[in-house]
């Protein structure tokens, strides 16, 4: 892999800017008419997509990565490889990176970070891996090379603009569940020398995502060893931001996130139309606004400016049960989670509400989980839990018993 050899100066990483600016976009929609019945139960993939999964479709590394942004001497590279979406069942290509820090692996294998990113957007183009410092993760990736760990990070299914792939399924579990897990995959068989031994991290969008590759670990992570998942302002229940829809209530962030929901939704429920749900500047701006072009920013400036009531209300009563029906089959926790888990979250945010969080948070409890919840007052979406997250990873790494507070 390409050899990154300056480090950019300051500290490692800073987890207060990627909650923020991980629920700032929107989503498109696609054709919906290929696209079946959203179904609660996993659809059945074919044996040659089982056995793709993770495999190489491209590599390369010579990547337009910042090299002031990584530590010196980090190892790069792009690509593509195979995944499954939650969806259909069907095979589909995914982009992502890897990150390896210098030096010689540990006996048994460089021990293995996932990463999940939060909504930078949903559009074909939107790839964090496609621009110079990840959409604002290079800090949180540094983070985790610098405490010795490879990072694969994936883009999510539909946003690279190097594969053809069906659109992003916006909180869609099992395809987010099933892009992590693969990207570890596709990281081993980039370098041989990784460990099987692997921790999901993630904040908002990448919170659920993390959460999701837990849950969905036992009948997908066959052949990898998860040894937990550290969650940050975890996107686990945002259904009902539907209600507060319909009474023109949502927080300027939940506002700039409705109109992805909705969107995202209509990708894999052809009978969510988007004109129902989207009004005045949020339904006149949609393709700028559902974009990672130029004309997205001042769209996104034009809806925050322009909040008018009614904007985000349905056209129906039908309309906005069936979005929330939907959100709903998407919430997480559906089943117990195998590998224990830390969820950090604040005491005052205003898009992923903590009230939200602690009810999801308590079902986690009701199945058995191992958890330890942390609410950080005071503190919004941008959560910084500081030491507690490097302390909590490397504890699970070197196998200490996991402190649970349920």
């Amino acid at each position: 892999m390409s050899r990154i050899r300056r480090r950019r100066s300051g500290t490692a990483a800073t987890w207060a800017a990627v909650g923020l600016c991980a629920m700032t976009a929107v989503a498109c929609g696609g054709d919906d008419t290929a696209v079946p019945a959203y179904s609660t139960t996993q659809p059945a993939a074919s044996d040659e997509a089982v056995a793709a999964r993770g495999t190489i479709v491209t590599s390369t590394t010579d990547t337009d990565f910042d090299v002031a942004a990584f530590p010196a001497g980090t190892s790069a590279a792009t690509f593509v490889y195979r995944s499954i979406s939650g969806v259909t069942g069907e095979s589909t290509d995914v982009s992502g990176a890897l990150f390896v820090p210098s030096g010689d692996a540990p006996p048994g294998g460089r021990p293995v970070v996932a990463y999940a990113h939060g909504t930078v957007g949903i559009e074909p183009g939107c790839a964090p891996t496609e621009t110079s410092q990840l959409s604002g993760d290079a800090g949180a990736v540094s983070l985790f090379l610098d405490r010795g760990y490879a990072v694969a990070y994936t883009d999510y299914q539909g946003l690279s603009s190097q594969t053809d792939a069906p659109p992003h399924p916006y909180l869609e579990p099992r395809t987010a569940a099933f892009d992590v897990i693969d990207s570890v995959r596709a990281a081993r068989t980039l370098d041989p020398t990784l460990s099987t031994r692997w921790l999901a991290v993630g904040s908002s969008q990448g919170g659920h995502a993390a959460w999701a590759a837990n849950e969905y670990n036992p009948a997908y992570g066959d052949g990898l060893d998860l040894v937990g998942a550290a969650v940050l302002a975890p996107a686990l229940d945002v259904s009902p931001v539907v209600d507060k829809a319909q009474t023109s209530t949502l927080s300027g962030g939940q506002r700039a996130i409705y109109p992805m929901i909705v969107e995202g939704a209509s990708a894999v429920d052809p009978g969510i139309d988007p004109a129902d749900h989207l009004h005045g500047v949020l339904g006149e701006k949609a393709e700028a606004l559902i974009s990672c072009g130029p004309a997205s920013a001042p769209a996104k400036s034009a809806a925050a400016a322009d909040p008018q009531p009614g904007d985000t209300t349905a056209s129906s009563t039908s309309a906005a049960q069936q979005l929330t029906s939907r959100l709903q089959q998407y919430a997480l926790p559906g089943a117990a989670s195998p590998a224990p888990i830390l969820a950090v979250y604040g005491g005052a945010d205003d898009i992923v509400l903590p009230q939200w969080t602690e009810v999801a948070l308590g079902r986690a409890c009701g199945f058995g989980d191992t958890v330890l919840r942390v609410r950080l007052e005071g503190q919004g979406h941008s959560v910084d839990p500081g030491s507690l997250l490097e302390t909590w990873i490397a504890d699970r790494f070197t196998g200490l018993p996991a402190p649970s507070n349920c």
